[in-house]
């Protein structure tokens, strides 16, 4: 379901709700996702207030879901 998620923001450029895990801290952010690795264990994305993109690792992501305000719909 994750990278259900993954692939919607990618391919219709729309920012998501993900909950992250880094050495025990859990992270609520929103984020638009730029690339996926060709192997899948990981995508690159555009955090809120910042310029560059930032690598996260599959394993660290517990859940995806739509962004505040976005219902998913097809426009």
């Amino acid at each position: 379901m994750v990278e259900r998620f993954l692939r919607y923001s990618l391919e219709r450029g729309r920012r998501i709700c993900v909950v992250t895990v880094n050495g025990g801290v859990m992270k609520k952010r929103n984020m638009l996702v730029t690339a996926m690795d060709a192997d899948g264990a990981g995508f690159c994305a555009r955090l809120p207030g910042r310029k560059r993109d930032v690598h996260i690792s599959l394993e660290e992501v517990l859940t995806a879901a739509y962004a505040r305000g976005d219902q998913g719909e097809l426009e």
